[in-house]
């Protein structure tokens, strides 16, 4: 059915309305049902107590009262009355093979409710209601594909029906959110209306609890990310709590989404008056909380939850009017989440670290691990690398001779609930990475798309990263069979440039979601054709940074050091990723506690790193050095066998002022309290603390904020501080 109003579609003369003034959805279908009191259990629920949308089949006219009830007070949409008709909420009570159709009767009768009060002045939308049902996939009571069909089959029904736009509303879980919007966009592809004028717009609608955080614990920011890059065109907040608790996040939501922004809030917190539930929010004070949002927020779409009658919504209409919402210019993050909280993928003063020991190909541990199916030896392993710094974890379980879409699932199925930090997702196995986007309602990073079969890669991933929501690394390899692995700077940015191209243009991909690695290799074989590949790979950051400079940069860090002893490894890849860092690396695949900042590695040690990355020989040879020097076997020479594999600067000739700094500034411990002992019996506290103490303090700030420390490491400064204070 298509709804026409002067030769235009209703959905797309509802796109058009947006930016021009709010719109008014109506207010509480449940609240309003209870209200009714000739309504009887058997006759017009049939016997089945708690499921209004069986009233759809036996008392259509009395929902359509409803509707009309808020069309009459000036409402410009009602939702349909389906919230719980997906097969999969609605088999509870024997009607799961007449989902369908109850979903396209609900549509029908909004439909005429709205047609009886159109007018080609003010039109009236059906918004077609999704709820957000009684299993959830994160915690393993139904699976993405069968979720899936359920809210497909529910979507078919309403737009079958002549819904305007679908709203999937009061939404607990961002992998529930994730799979209704894909249902709601199969069902438009079915019906031939996806990527056409016709299109239903689709919003989605989360739930904030008293919490600050919704039911599985995610925050709106983490949210707003998450959804943020799928192709829907509103994200609000509706039920829980009324307008005041809603206000700081819909306030985030403003500043930080792109998209149109909606507020269903209920009629203030609930209460328990005489045994019944009462929400005391009355009308006045109702509308006059959500006229701010509008006038102060820019909100475009405003209505009623719980508790929300006529009375409350006519207000709402008479206080806000046909006034525009107040402009907004959000500052959309470029960031990847886990299911609970958002990590910018560019991080100020600092580089996101990227775990790489929850990697099968990059762990031995982890690789015995799994093989063994030791599932929480795993998840205690992942908490490991968050504890040393990892603000995103690297996960692949490819392993020759195993299932990897069984052992993903298995894996991402406990990290997403049990870790805090968001996943890469990372294989060669294009049925892999789906399993694992399945799972996790964040926001992830896959790893990796390339060139290395022409497009081939690209049109199995790309999809997924449209369909699932995600940011991708895209590898400078090519199809050149002679030179697939680009080692210079020039090939570097040239296959960077055409994976943008296609990313950008053809999959639409935002610039921001996408993070290049330009690949780096060893330059520890003696060869000599290896002895510039890290210089290059540094120009090729540069490059790439100046010519893309939304896009990230990435490294798997450990291959520049490849073949070195441990002790040697530690100092090259620190020193390694703080020229990388200068150039315009925004994100490394490491093991976080193995990087140390300069003011932790002996000068030597640091200067004959940057010799051997910037082949330090012939006329560039330090001062003094044979014309026959080597900068590798010089590099190698200062990490005898029992070299220890942790170096620092010396602090045995350091004054007993210079230890103190010393402590806060490389975050030690040891000896800590030997030291302020020592120092108790010169200097009071106060001048501990504050000539001594605040004094490495102030050095620790200035290398943080000239990128010569990050944040991981000042953080340990600051707990070593808190130590010698107490």
């Amino acid at each position: 059915m298509l709804n026409r109003l002067g030769g235009m579609h209703l959905s797309a003369r509802l796109l058009d309305i947006l930016p021009q003034r709010v719109l008014f959805l109506d207010g509480a279908m449940g609240t309003a049902i209870h209200a009714i009191e000739d309504l009887d259990l058997e006759r017009d629920f049939q016997g089945k107590e708690n499921c209004p949308e069986v009233l759809n089949l036996t008392r259509p006219e009395v929902i359509q009262r409803i509707h009309e009830s808020f069309f009459a007070v000036g409402c410009d949409a009602v939702e349909t009355n389906s919230f719980g008709g997906m097969p999969h909420v609605i088999s509870e009570f024997d009607l799961a093979d007449r989902a369908r159709e109850i979903c396209r009767v609900s549509a029908q009768i909004a439909r005429r409710a709205a047609d009886a009060h159109a007018t080609p002045g003010k039109p009236r939308f059906v918004f077609g209601s999704l709820g957000p049902g009684t299993k959830l996939v994160t915690l393993g009571q139904i699976t993405w594909d069968d979720m899936l069909a359920s809210y497909t089959e529910a979507a078919r029904g309403l737009i079958e029906g002549g819904a305007d736009a679908l709203l999937i509303e009061t939404c607990q879980d961002l992998l529930q959110c994730k799979c209704a919007a894909n249902a709601c966009i199969d069902a438009q592809r079915q019906a031939g209306l996806w990527e056409t004028e016709n299109r239903l717009p689709i919003f989605v609608q989360v739930t904030i609890e008293t919490t600050g955080a919704m039911l599985m614990g995610t925050e709106i920011g983490a949210a707003a990310v998450a959804l943020g890059q799928l192709p829907i065109d509103g994200i609000g907040i509706n039920c829980a709590t009324g307008p005041t608790e809603m206000a700081e996040h819909i306030r985030h939501l403003t500043e930080h989404c792109g998209k149109y922004i909606s507020v269903l809030p209920n009629a203030g917190l609930p209460a328990m008056v005489d045994g019944k539930t009462v929400f005391p929010l009355q009308p006045e004070p109702f509308a006059e909380q959500l006229g701010r949002f509008v006038d102060a927020l820019g909100v475009n779409v405003i209505g009623g939850c719980c508790g929300t009658t006529p009375d409350h919504l006519r207000a709402l209409v008479e206080k806000v009017g046909t006034r525009p919402p107040a402009p907004r210019e959000p500052r959309l993050p470029a960031a990847c989440t886990s299911l609970y909280s958002p990590v910018d993928l560019k991080q100020d003063n600092s580089v996101l670290m990227i775990g790489e020991r929850t990697n099968a190909n990059g762990s031995r541990k982890f690789k015995q691990m799994l093989a063994d199916e030791e599932w929480d030896g795993l998840v205690s392993w992942a908490r490991g690398e968050v504890r040393g710094g990892a603000h995103v974890l690297d996960v692949c379980v490819d392993y020759v001779g195993r299932d990897g879409v069984a052992d993903m699932q298995q894996v991402i199925g406990r990290y997403v609930q049990q870790i805090q930090v968001p996943l890469m997702i990372d294989s060669t196995e294009a049925d892999v990475i789906e399993t694992a986007l399945k799972l996790a309602g964040g926001k992830c990073i896959v790893n990796s798309i390339n060139l290395e079969d022409g497009e081939e890669r690209l049109n199995r991933v790309c999809p997924m990263l449209q369909r699932y929501g995600a940011a991708v690394v895209a590898l400078t390899i090519d199809e050149d069979p002679q030179a697939g692995m680009a080692k210079t700077a020039d090939r570097k940015l040239a296959i960077a440039e055409r994976l943008y191209g296609l990313c950008t243009g053809k999959w639409r991909i935002d610039p921001r979601d996408i993070l290049f690695d330009p690949l780096t290799f060893t330059i520890a074989t003696g060869n000599a054709d290896d002895r510039r590949l890290g210089l290059e790979t540094l120009d090729g950051i540069e490059k790439i940074a100046q010519r893309f400079p939304e896009c990230g940069i990435l490294l798997g860090l450990s291959n520049i050091s490849f073949g070195l002893k441990p002790a040697a490894r530690q100092v090259l890849n620190s020193v390694f990723l703080h020229e990388a860092i200068a150039r315009g690396l925004t994100a490394a695949i490491v093991h976080p506690s193995k990087i140390q900042p300069k003011t932790k590695i002996d000068p030597a040690h640091w200067d004959a790193a940057l010799g051997l990355i910037y082949d330090a020989r012939g006329a560039d040879r330090p001062e003094g050095a044979p014309e026959n020097f080597d900068p590798l076997i010089h590099f190698i020479g200062l990490f005898p066998d029992d070299a220890d594999a942790k170096p620092q600067v010396a602090h045995e000739n350091l004054s007993l002022e210079e230890k103190l700094q010393r402590h806060i500034i490389d975050g030690e411990k040891q000896n800590l309290e030997t030291d302020l002992d020592a120092a108790l019996e010169q200097y009071s506290p106060l001048e501990i603390i504050n000539d001594h103490l605040l004094a490495g303090m102030k050095v620790v700030g200035e290398l943080f904020g000239s990128g010569q420390m990050q944040l991981p490491f000042v953080l340990q400064s600051a707990e070593v501080m808190k130590q010698a204070v107490a």
